[in-house]
């Protein structure tokens, strides 16, 4: 794919004049799951199993609740924090056998706590991710992330110390691009738990939904019609490392422009690409795909009848960029 993806400087200086006035609502950081009242290593271990199993999340569903995938994580461990649950006991998950482990949490993501009717998928990966952090956990830190926390020092990189460094080495979170750690992170300075000191080291995050939009807005363009064949077709490709890096440089053009934390743009973006910019777009269809709509929840909008981005938008009115779609990959990383 080499040299078929290109930034657009022009329309990503657009968006990001765009959405300088933009502002998440108060309220999403003062949401349940940020301001729980909890022991902090319970609380600790609970943000992180629940970033670890956060990749893939198409299926994960709730029906009698309408949670979908992260809001479905994301209302099962602040349940979890609130009861401080054995699963979140330091040992627990290492000592725990493989199969009781992985049938605990299909029925933890079950309607009726039956691991038979679950809607997470990839259960033995997500089972063993868990596994391997509190093993880890308990080989480096006496099982304690407040060791962990207090050995980063509040860095992402220092001399082998940071964040980045010490957390990369686990299956879920080895991602080059660092999506999930800095999600991690994201979370835990909302919580007011972490403070990072070189946010400048950040990587933006970048997920399935942030690539769509950020194609069908034009701030990333697919040159080679082969590929972008494959992109609307949904075929599976081997990779999407020029996709994905090319969106990242593009997130930090346009987090730049405007003036926003990079870790904010995330806040914008995979909200919109979730409800409003998703197999029938909001452009489109007159109504956003999730009900309430994610964007209009986090957004600090007065109203929301037809989408924000329209203003700079090429897919508005091309179906070339409207139609095209995240690079189908088999991924952990996001």
């Amino acid at each position: 794919m080499e040299g078929n993806v290109l930034i657009n400087r022009e329309k990503c200086q657009e968006t990001g004049l765009l959405i300088k006035s933009l502002h998440p609502r108060k309220g999403f950081y003062e949401r349940p799951f940020l301001r729980i009242q909890a022991p902090i290593e319970t609380q600790l271990r609970g943000y992180f199993y629940a970033v670890a199993i956060c990749h893939q999340t198409y299926h994960l569903y709730h029906q009698p609740l309408n949670l979908h995938g992260w809001d479905y994580i994301e209302h099962v461990f602040t349940r979890l924090i609130n009861e401080q649950h054995e699963l979140l006991m330091p040992g627990f998950a290492e000592k725990s056998d493989f199969r009781s482990f992985k049938m605990l949490l299909a029925s933890l993501f079950s309607a009726d706590n039956d691991p038979d009717h679950t809607t997470l998928d990839r259960l033995d990966e997500r089972s063993a991710m868990i596994i391997e952090l509190d093993r880890f956990l308990s080989d480096r830190f006496d099982s304690s992330i407040q060791k962990l926390v207090k050995n980063a020092g509040g860095y992402l990189v220092y001399r082998g110390k940071g964040f980045y460094e010490i957390l990369s080495g686990l299956a879920a979170f080895a991602d080059p691009r660092k999506k999930k750690i800095t999600f991690l992170l994201k979370l835990l300075e909302e919580a007011k738990l972490v403070k990072i000191k070189d946010s400048c080291n950040f990587v933006p995050i970048m997920d399935y939904h942030m690539q769509r939009v950020l194609m069908r807005l034009g701030c990333v363009e697919i040159t080679d019609k082969e590929l972008h064949a494959k992109l609307v077709g949904k075929i599976q490709l081997p990779d999407d490392i020029e996709i994905r890096n090319t969106c990242i440089n593009a997130f930090r053009l346009i987090a730049d422009v405007s003036e926003h934390p990079v870790t904010k743009l995330n806040d914008f973006f995979w909200s919109l690409g979730r409800s409003c910019c998703n197999l029938e777009p909001l452009c489109r269809a007159g109504h956003c795909e999730k009900e309430p709509c994610t964007f209009f929840e986090i957004v600090d909008l007065k109203e929301h009848t037809q989408c924000f981005f329209e203003p700079v938008c090429k897919g508005l009115k091309d179906e070339n960029y409207r139609n095209l779609w995240q690079p189908v990959v088999e991924t952990n990383y996001y």
